[in-house]
């Protein structure tokens, strides 16, 4: 199968560019840019520069789904959130604020 880099219909801010491109930019450049780069040679992708900010997002979001799989595969915490969906929905469930003022009366506050 071919790489292919994503239509810019689907992500605007995806630009294709050249090995040689890359000599151009400076970190000015680089800091100033909206967009993703997919870094080409003899067009084909090689590899793929985003702005950090997005890195250490797209790291967060890998994290979260690492946490959701292991909630989803034990079976003990997954009939948890079950348990704690099912009553919520019958009402079964106190605010944040009712859970902080019990703890500071239980703490004498």
């Amino acid at each position: 199968m071919p790489n292919t880099i994503p239509n810019s219909y689907v992500n605007p801010n995806v630009r294709a560019v050249g090995v040689s491109k890359l000599r151009s930019l400076s970190g000015s450049k680089l800091r100033g840019m909206d967009k993703t780069l997919v870094i080409q040679e003899n067009d084909e992708p090689i590899a793929v520069l985003v702005k950090y900010e997005d890195y250490l997002a797209m790291q967060q979001k890998m994290l979260d789904l690492v946490d959701a799989h292991s909630i989803l595969s034990d079976k003990n915490a997954f009939a948890s959130v079950l348990t704690g969906r099912a009553e919520s929905e019958a009402g079964k469930s106190r605010s944040i604020e009712d859970v902080r003022d019990g703890l500071r009366k239980s703490n004498g506050k």
